[in-house]
């Protein structure tokens, strides 16, 4: 084994360690969320034990949200260690591993070997990549992997490859059809994969349409996730950089590579029509705005590609080699993206709550059906009914919400908790708990400090 390459596999393995240990971090200190972390692990957990995959946090059959067909395969995960930190340490080594195909594709198209380390160095951490891991689990991760391996068994030509792939790509979630149709864009300017570029384009989007027809059947009330989309042109141009969020995605998506995207109008089509499924489509989709989310992940595929391109334009690559990974550690210094965590003391330190909340955790029956909030609720997901508990104000009165009939409820009772976490402010969440215990519809059972478990009555 060559240097170069026993460098790649350290930083593989390095990178695939530290994105691991940031997301671990942040679930075992209570950062999580039921969405999604709660909802996906529920789903394999359910596979894992060959049971219905219905969302108890949704009210709806796992496919009713999203068509996550390849969700099933992880289900061996279980097998290995029945917890939910084990789909976190897997989506941190399958992003890591991932970058192996963007060195090898490089090598593929005759760029210089330290220029495709400096572009594989600079997609490993992109921006989305980091933002995927530290948000939560999420199988649009899955796809990511999955599309930057199936460009590079498309340009090596192996077929034997490529096809599973692809299924495994359009199976993995309804909108990685149109992750396809942007892979299309981008090949459509190579003559010689014309002609799959267009069936990429035109297969992908009608997959996706398909798809999300197919989430009807599934879906309680429908599929959630239908565009609104204007004809008029001066206002979908608009639409891409109207709010402070998306500015901030086109910075740092285009900075992050140099520029060098820019070059490059089949990666730059390719972009807009990923940002265009959820910037122009609607003040539905705004909270997907962000570049702070799972969502930012897939482009770094498309950028990546974008800076290969851009690449042959220019000369002297050595000194645009030296100048990426110097541009990707200057925005990741600039913006604090989610690997400088790790630097930091207090990212590590376990407070006394946190250890009152891991302790009582522990009393809670296996079996039981739960309801909790938000934070809580990925730590008891393994369990056919965990429901979601927020405030609702009834009247002048605030009270706790949740599905079905569970028969416990936990909580943090905690003051200063943020809005993630509890979905209402603290002085409404307390309220809500208050008014539960006096009118006699929870009544608490054990307690460790400020985290609590009550009996629903």
């Amino acid at each position: 084994m060559s240097r170069l390459a026993k460098l790649l596999v350290v930083w593989v393995i390095g990178l695939g360690v530290a994105y691991a240990t940031l997301s671990i971090l942040r679930h075992n200190h209570f950062q999580s969320g039921g969405f999604d972390l709660g909802i996906y692990d529920q789903a394999v957990w359910q596979y894992a034990k060959f049971l219905k995959p219905y969302n108890t946090i949704k009210a709806s059959h796992i496919w009713g949200d999203h068509l996550t067909l390849t969700l099933p395969l992880l289900a061996p995960l279980f097998w290995l260690w029945d917890d939910v930190r084990i789909l976190l340490i897997f989506q941190a080594f399958w992003l890591a591993f991932s970058s192996l195909a963007v060195f090898k594709l490089a090598q593929h198209r005759k760029l210089a070997a330290t220029t495709a380390l400096a572009l594989t160095i600079s997609y490993s951490f992109f921006y989305g990549l980091q933002q995927a891991v530290y948000f939560d689990f999420h199988p649009v991760i899955l796809g990511v992997g999955l599309l930057v391996w199936l460009a590079y068994f498309l340009e090596s030509n192996q077929k034997k490859l490529f096809g599973p792939t692809l299924i495994l790509l359009l199976l993995t979630q309804e909108n990685m059809g149109i992750a396809l149709a942007c892979l299309g864009l981008i090949y459509f300017w190579q003559k010689k994969y014309r002609l799959i570029a267009v069936k990429f384009i035109a297969g992908g989007l009608l997959w996706s349409l398909l798809a999300s027809r197919l989430i009807n059947r599934f879906a309680s009330s429908g599929f959630q996730y239908w565009p609104q989309i204007t004809f008029s042109p001066i206002k979908i141009l608009t639409d891409f950089f109207n709010a402070e969020e998306k500015r901030l995605v086109w910075l740092y998506s285009l900075s992050w590579f140099g520029l060098l995207p820019l070059f490059s109008p089949g990666a730059m089509w390719a972009v807009f029509l990923d940002l265009g499924q959820y910037f122009v489509t609607g003040p539905g989709f705004s909270r997907m705005w962000s570049p702070f989310t799972h969502h930012r992940a897939i482009l770094g595929v498309f950028l990546v590609l974008g800076a290969m391109e851009g690449l042959k334009l220019l000369k002297k690559q050595k000194i645009v080699t030296i100048g990426l990974i110097m541009v990707a550690l200057g925005c990741q210094y600039f913006f604090h993206f989610p690997l400088n965590k790790l630097a930091k003391q207090a990212y590590w330190q376990q407070e006394p709550w946190m250890v009152d909340n891991q302790a009582l955790l522990k009393m809670v029956p296996p079996d039981a059906s739960v309801a909790s909030q938000q934070n809580l609720v990925p730590h008891l997901s393994h369990r056919r009914e965990i429901y979601l508990a927020w405030p609702r104000q009834i009247g002048n009165d605030w009270w706790l919400a949740f599905g079905g009939q569970p028969e416990y409820l936990v909580v943090d009772r905690r003051p200063g908790q943020w809005l993630t976490q509890i979905l209402e402010t603290n002085e409404n969440f307390q309220a809500a708990i208050e008014n539960m215990e006096k009118s006699g519809k929870i009544t608490l059972k054990t307690n460790r400090g400020d985290a609590c478990l009550y009996r629903i009555n």
